[in-house]
């Protein structure tokens, strides 16, 4: 049999109570947050500066980004959009101080303004007529495989079964 307990024991550890393990789990949260908001605020300048560098070419490197080069150039340009994206400017602001120190070549997509439109419509013009060009062959091509010799003008389909004549009476000759 149990023996009954005539008394409460006391835990061996003193555990908190339900009040205190609020306040801890509230001040771990708060210090998370505010941990995390500045290692985000960190990563999202990065990627800003990266985003912008990816958008203007190194001006001494040839088909290079400045995001991707490794020149002092594009790395002093790193610099100065950091710096500027520090200051509170945008980004277009930012893309406009450098097209206006080195003009619009140093975009690496052109504006589709001017004669650059050319260079953002053509391309899709050619898939188009290209595309229809494809389907126009390959109707033809398949519209002339199904009907036969119908494609055919008369004096032609007269000259192959004459022809073809001629073929069978060797071939008769030659198996007799």
């Amino acid at each position: 049999m149990h023996p009954q307990r005539t008394r409460r024991e006391k835990p061996i550890i003193n555990m908190p109570t339900i009040k205190n393990r609020k306040i801890a789990a509230a001040i771990l949260t708060l210090l998370f947050l505010i941990f995390h908001q500045g290692i985000s605020a960190a990563e999202s300048l990065d990627d800003r500066v990266n985003e912008i560098a990816h958008l203007l070419m190194c001006p001494v490197c040839q088909g290079q980004s400045v995001a991707e080069s490794n020149s002092n150039l594009a790395q002093d340009m790193r610099q100065i959009i950091r710096k500027q994206l520090e200051e509170g400017k945008s980004k277009e602001e930012v893309i406009t101080y450098f097209v206006n120190r080195y003009g619009e070549t140093i975009l690496a997509s052109p504006p589709p303004k001017g004669v650059n439109w050319l260079l953002w419509v053509l391309p899709g013009l050619a898939i188009i007529f290209g595309g229809l060009g494809i389907g126009i062959y390959l109707y033809k091509s398949q519209s002339g495989k199904g009907s036969g010799d119908s494609g055919k003008r008369p004096e032609n389909r007269a000259a192959d079964s004459d022809y073809m004549l001629k073929i069978d009476e060797e071939l008769k000759r030659h198996e007799s």
